[in-house]
């Protein structure tokens, strides 16, 4: 048996529920894979650049294509690490790996029938997971709310955090 997505199985296509589970599953792999590559990218670039205006410093003269060379890649570490803050890959990454597991987490609980699955009418069950997965997705898209609320350009300016609820 393949534990990939998109489950294929021609009865469970048709269940709403399950095309939605389905859907959510496949979404946070995407998403999840794509952020992990941008991080990853960005982050490696910003190592070799950073590695290298060192070693340009010592082994290239002073001459002026040297120093231009050294600033751009001083400058392109800088400009990476900002829209790495901006953009949020790695928390992101992390965030939709966490609900793609969550999320199949449940398909498993709802195949085995344990609880809160282990209910008598299939009709229940169903109503189960769906609340269950609307849950997850809810609590996901509520994090990752607040993470965009605490970038550093907010506006907030140090005056007790008013992004923050409460």
């Amino acid at each position: 048996v393949s534990w990939t997505w998109p489950r294929t199985n021609t009865d469970r296509n048709r269940d709403e529920t399950l095309n939605r589970l389905n859907w959510a599953i496949e979404w946070h792999t995407l998403a999840h894979r794509q952020a992990s590559r941008w991080y990853a990218g960005i982050k490696s670039t910003q190592i070799v650049a950073s590695a290298a205006i060192p070693v340009m410093t010592v082994a290239g003269s002073d001459s002026a294509l040297t120093r231009v060379l050294v600033a751009g890649l001083g400058s392109l570490v800088v400009a990476l690490e900002g829209i790495q803050q901006l953009k949020k890959y790695g928390q992101n990454a992390l965030l939709w790996g966490q609900g793609k597991e969550a999320l199949i987490r449940e398909f498993f609980y709802f195949e085995a029938a344990v609880n809160p699955y282990n209910l008598t009418k299939e009709q229940d069950r169903k109503r189960v997971l769906a609340e269950r997965i609307e849950q997850i997705v809810g609590q996901e898209v509520w994090k990752w709310a607040q993470g965009q609320s605490q970038r550093p350009d907010d506006g907030d300016h140090g005056r007790g955090g008013t992004n923050n609820p409460g």
